[in-house]
């Protein structure tokens, strides 16, 4: 895990790159095998004949193999789409499309998601009649599970979210949100912000629908991955259609495929998909035993201390600044934030920026948490698998000057 694997950091060595829960670097194995792979391999997928064609089948198949292992699902029951948000957005409408979801049903949804989770939901309940309800946090940020249980009805027949959020960085227990859920219940969990810092098991958690996104785990951006199981695979037809869904078509009429390809229309990102198998080929590297299940472990162990010096460093400036989020190990190293009498978060932003310190201030796409919590806004410092406790200090060093400063 050295920055000196990542050009970017190499060629900016005077910033202190803490935005990671929006986008992360990309070490120089991904470039590389970006730039090899159109330079040496390219070619569209699916009923090639020629070598050209036929090797880039086999990079697309071989991170879908990758991401499997990751996430623990079989490769069939992986769609690519253009990002976390595409995905849900595939999922919410073959939902209705498939009369899952209609008239008179209830989608429960976490009150921290990222409105990549939630639009969707909002937007199709309009249209179709449905009602979106949110479960919400208690004031130590973590979840509340009478709420939860009051709202789960039996009207509900989704539940959506996320594992991690975005501007908690608290880790919420879906596993056992699963264990609750009624066995008809379509159970989605958007894993954005979790499948990048921690060990993540489908199978554990016991969700119908798992989502990240590859640009936040160090692969190129315009790839997405939804994981959907099997059964449902069979139950559900999408409302996007096109080259490469299909079985049969006529001119009144077609038939859909029987497998997970029926999501995947028209040409997918090949591109990016070879970058997240060179990203995944990445991570191996960093496990003793070259395994991705090691290696998440590793990240995990390095984040959960990143967090812990962090939260102790928060911790010992007091009322001066408010944390939004748990201040237990049930966490990853991001951290949302308000500065006691320095309010306008742009201006808090720019501060940093000034510094050389890269963080992201606003709402951060979750809007109804902060309405929760009355906030108009938080400035939110994120880390990643490259950052250093000496990047923590250098954060903190600039916090401290802005609050002796006004």
């Amino acid at each position: 895990m050295k920055k000196s694997d990542f050009p970017l950091l190499m060629q900016h060595p005077d910033i202190v790159y803490l935005d990671n829960a929006a986008t992360t670097q990309k070490p120089a194995m991904v470039i590389e095998k970006m730039s090899n792979f159109l330079t040496h391999s390219y070619a569209n997928i699916h009923r090639g004949s020629y070598a050209l064609s036929e090797a880039a089948e086999l990079e697309y198949q071989r991170s879908k193999t990758l991401v499997a292992e990751l996430i623990n699902c079989s490769p069939k029951e992986l769609i690519y789409s253009y990002n976390a948000t595409a995905a849900i957005n595939l999922l919410a409408q073959s939902l209705v499309n498939s009369q899952v979801l209609q008239k008179g049903d209830v989608v429960l949804v976490g009150i921290w998601e990222h409105h990549a989770n939630s639009l969707p939901w909002m937007a199709l309940a309009k249209l179709f009649g449905f009602e979106v309800r949110f479960f919400t946090l208690n004031e130590q940020y973590e979840l509340d599970w009478e709420d939860f249980q009051k709202k789960y009805t039996a009207e509900v027949k989704v539940v959506a979210c996320g594992q991690v959020s975005n501007v908690t960085g608290g880790i919420y227990d879906v596993k056992k949100i699963g264990s609750l859920l009624r066995e008809e219940t379509f159970f989605v969990v958007d894993a954005s912000q979790s499948v990048p810092n921690m060990p993540v098991d489908m199978q554990k958690i016991g969700c119908d629908a798992l989502v990240f996104t590859g640009h936040k785990i160090m692969a190129s951006t315009g790839i997405g991955v939804l994981a959907l199981k099997n059964e449902r695979i069979k139950k559900l037809n999408p409302m996007i259609v096109g080259g490469g869904t299909i079985k049969d078509v006529s001119t009144t009429e077609f038939s859909l495929q029987s497998n997970a390809e029926k999501f995947e229309a028209g040409t997918p990102n090949i591109v990016g998909a070879a970058s997240l198998a060179a990203a995944l080929d990445y991570i191996k590297t960093l496990s003793p035993l070259g395994t991705l299940r090691g290696a998440m472990e590793v990240i995990f162990e390095h984040e959960k201390a990143l967090a812990q010096y962090a939260v102790k460093r928060f911790q010992a400036l007091g009322n001066k600044v408010q944390l939004i989020g748990p201040q237990n190990e049930e966490r990853v190293a991001l951290f949302s934030f308000i500065v006691k009498g320095k309010e306008n978060f742009n201006q808090v932003g720019e501060f940093f920026a000034e510094k050389g310190i890269c963080i992201r201030c606003g709402g951060h796409c979750a809007y109804p948490l902060h309405k929760q919590f009355g906030l108009g806004g938080t400035c939110r410092m994120s880390a990643y698998l490259y950052n250093t406790t000496a990047d923590i200090d250098q954060f903190f060093e600039a916090l401290e000057g802005l609050i002796a400063a006004f």
